[in-house]
């Protein structure tokens, strides 16, 4: 992402100095275009944060910062404009990755029969997608836009696992605190395991 800080940088200084205008729009898309593959990055490093509102906006906004370039390049809009709207959608990505990553990691997975339903009955208030086994969200529920949980499955050595993914909480108080509507003894599990 901070190779996209660079364009950024060059786009403000010939603006600011007026050197070669016809330029400043290429340097600005370039800008967003890698710092959207930085955000890509360091989203991918964990499942299902794209279902926090943060991340979702804030790599919505660098895509958009794309076609505020192309704007500015046809002259519908002005560079300062360009300019200004790629930093606060920086800053917004920015923000978006640091929740990620300030996250408590909070990860349990659980050895599971990948022929075996979860029980729907186990889970209150849950917005269950598939009762079947899936490496895909198969359950997730909302504690607020930016905090989560959901359950997907895992294939790991032929073995398949469970996992219980916490995110967006950020201390053990607020782990204690929350409710997460399950009934873990109607869970038949073989082991329990946190991730490391």
């Amino acid at each position: 992402m901070a190779w996209g800080l660079l364009p950024l940088g060059f786009a403000f200084m010939m603006w600011m100095f007026g050197s070669s205008p016809e330029y400043i729009p290429w340097f600005g898309a370039a800008s967003m275009l890698l710092m959207l593959v930085g955000g890509l990055a360091g989203v991918s490093s964990r499942f299902g944060t794209l279902n926090a509102s943060k991340v979702g906006i804030g790599l919505v906004s660098i895509c958009f910062g794309v076609m505020v370039w192309a704007l500015v390049a046809q002259e519908t809009v002005s560079v300062v404009f360009g300019l200004a709207y790629s930093a606060a959608a920086t800053y917004l990505l920015v923000k978006a990755l640091d929740f990620i990553f300030r996250d408590s990691g909070y990860v349990f997975e659980r050895e599971w029969d990948a022929k075996q339903k979860i029980p729907r009955d186990a889970l209150h208030d849950w917005d269950i997608k598939t009762a079947r086994f899936s490496q895909t969200c198969m359950a997730l529920k909302r504690f607020n836009g930016n905090s989560f949980v959901q359950i997907y499955g895992v294939v790991r050595d032929g073995n398949s696992y469970l996992r219980f993914d916490l995110l967006g909480c950020q201390s053990k108080l607020e782990f204690k605190a929350l409710n997460f509507g399950v009934e873990w003894p109607e869970f038949q599990a073989i082991g329990l395991a946190q991730e490391e």
